[in-house]
């Protein structure tokens, strides 16, 4: 019995050395598990190589000493993702990695760190517990280096042959994103170099969407024009905010700027946006209910961002600022649906533009604070949607432009046109004559004027109705279409009274082109519904002569079309005495 007891506590024991010597092997391989031969390190980044420990809140800053002595106990935690992400209002992190340096001299590396809108990041380099490098960056103090753009902080350091403890430590109340790149120097130009196209092509042309459209808002005053320069003016502030240039070329060494200048401005974007979208769609005319949820929820927005601010409430205001985000994204869309579904002008290149927006904008949403991959695609993905939100836009604004115009002059059309006959009317022919009086008059050329008015006009539309009087009307209309050259000005004038001016040309000759047009008349064949309409017509002509404006030329031929009427109608008569008045 005590054999079978002696041997049970030996096997106890057993187990309890083997489960230790598990444990203190995999602290032993959690703690090393983060070296990095530098000679395989590509241009990819490093997260999943790396360890991560998390400051507790409130606590006192670590000193990197002592966050690498809690690297050695194992109290990092590994890194699942390439790019580590903490979230919005995230407690400071420190994040580790062993980089050996295997050749025998030193090798100049550039470390590629951090986000442009992080607080601050500091960089220690550690050789045998020492600090032999600190590098600090960040937009939250005066005097840290600024971001280089997109790519995060820059900062060479010379690795020595052997093991370097790399830790960096990132703090910020906004979305705490740490990526971490090692590039030679060829490599570090080269993404300089298409970060720095990249952002040209980009601002460039973004600037020339706005100089297109604020010139075309100075010349014809249409509203959404300028909210559309507002609605891309507001992105590429937002663009340069996010991406570092505004620290640097803006307002530089002002980091109470920059605390805020991001998240305010993704607020203002959002508002310009939806601003935008009511001027263009004419959501307070069209779609009022509608109109007033976009008021309001631009006004919660607003009043939203406000409150954090004044009460600097920096990690309340980043909450504020995606959801908003978010948000204004869902409701263009919806709005482009409404509106597509209204058939208002130009709504489906709204509704195209706005889900492409949507849609990049929601990847660097979640790329950045939760739920999707952080990279160089995905926060780009923004920039890129926009940039082909604008330019589905500006096709949108010409092709409304087009419409407008077209229903503008189609109005015009109609309010210069009679109805019955489709010849001008007397307002049309007034301003249409005037150039051409002024013409003859300063040139010293003749102008003569031919005023018609049928016979009989009243009783056959008593003998006949209505229908058959209109009939006749555009009958005669056509006539004198056909008859008349096309310099001549033909014109309904009022009734069954129509009216000819005719440039470069004597009495005679309009007295020899009213006698045609009479001739016409009387040789056309005209029925209706059957029945023959007999046509007939009196004529006055008269010439410019000392007529001191076009009225009284008017009102002279008219004189003669009465003239006509008077000695028995069907003829034409004008101021020749010796033709007198023909039929």
């Amino acid at each position: 019995m005590s054999a079978r007891r002696g041997f049970g506590w030996r096997w106890a024991a057993g187990v309890c050395r083997l489960w230790l010597l598990g444990v203190l092997l995999s602290w032993s391989l959690l703690a090393h598990a983060t070296t990095v031969a530098l000679d395989e390190v590509g241009a990819s980044a490093l997260g999943r190589q790396s360890a991560v420990l998390v400051e507790r809140e409130g606590a006192e800053a670590l000193s990197p000493q002592a966050a690498l002595a809690l690297q050695r106990e194992g109290r990092f935690a590994p890194v699942d993702a390439a790019v580590p992400k903490f979230g919005i209002g995230a407690a400071p992190v420190w994040l580790h990695w062993a980089i050996e340096q295997r050749a025998r001299v030193a090798e100049l590396r550039q470390l590629v760190v951090g986000v442009p809108w992080v607080d601050r990041i500091d960089v220690y380099l550690l050789r045998d517990g020492a600090v032999v490098a600190h590098f600090a960056g960040g937009d939250g103090e005066a005097g840290l280096q600024p971001a280089a753009g997109s790519l995060g902080y820059v900062f060479n350091h010379a690795f020595e042959p052997g093991v370097t403890d790399l830790l960096v430590r990132a703090a910020s109340p906004d979305p705490l994103v740490v990526p971490l790149r090692l590039l030679t120097p060829a490599a570090a130009t080269a993404a300089q170099r298409a970060h720095d196209y990249g952002y040209g092509l980009l601002y460039g042309y973004l600037l020339a969407l706005i100089v297109y459209n604020a010139m075309l808002y100075v010349g014809l005053r249409d509203r959404s024009q300028r909210d559309y320069v507002l609605y891309v003016g507001s992105f590429l502030l937002l663009s340069m905010a996010y991406s570092g240039h505004g620290q640097v070329w803006l307002w530089p060494d002002q980091p109470e700027i920059q605390r805020y200048a991001i998240l305010v401005l993704m607020v203002l974007f959002g508002c310009m946006g939806l601003r935008f979208a009511g001027s263009f769609l004419g959501l307070r005319s069209s779609l009022p209910g509608l109109d007033r949820l976009v008021r309001m929820l631009v006004a919660g927005g607003t009043l939203a961002m406000v409150l954090c601010v004044a009460l600097d409430l920096q990690a309340a205001a980043g909450v504020v600022a995606f959801v908003f985000t978010q948000v204004f994204a869902l409701a263009m869309v919806w709005i482009g649906v409404v509106s597509v579904r209204r058939d208002r002008i130009a709504a489906p290149y709204f509704l195209t533009g706005a889900l492409i927006a949507m849609a990049g904008t929601a990847i660097t949403t979640f790329a950045v604070w939760h739920g999707l991959p952080y990279s160089a695609w995905t926060l780009h993905a923004a920039e890129v949607g926009i940039a082909l939100d604008g330019t589905v836009l500006t096709l949108a604004l010409a092709y409304r432009m087009r419409r407008l115009r077209g229903e503008r002059l189609r109005a015009e059309h109609l309010a210069a046109t009679d109805p019955l006959t489709g010849l001008r009317n007397r307002r049309a022919f007034t301003a249409e004559a005037k150039p051409l009086w002024q013409a003859a008059q300063q040139g010293g050329r003749p102008l003569s004027a031919i005023v018609l008015d049928l016979d009989h006009f009243k009783a056959l539309n008593d003998a006949h109705g209505h229908a058959a009087g209109d009939a006749a009307l555009v009958a005669v209309a056509r006539l004198l279409e056909q008859g008349c050259r096309e310099a001549d000005l033909v014109a309904r004038w009022g009734g069954e009274e129509f009216v000819v001016l005719m440039p470069d040309t004597r009495l005679e000759q309009a007295r020899r082109t009213g006698m045609r047009l009479l001739e016409a008349m009387r040789a056309a064949k005209i029925e209706h519904e059957g029945r023959p309409l007999p046509l007939s017509a009196s004529v006055g002509v008269a010439e410019r002569g000392a007529h001191a404006d076009l009225q009284a030329l008017i009102d002279e031929a008219d004189h003669w079309m009465y003239e006509a009427k008077r000695v028995g109608r069907g003829c034409v008569c004008c101021s020749d005495t010796i033709g007198g008045c023909r039929s």
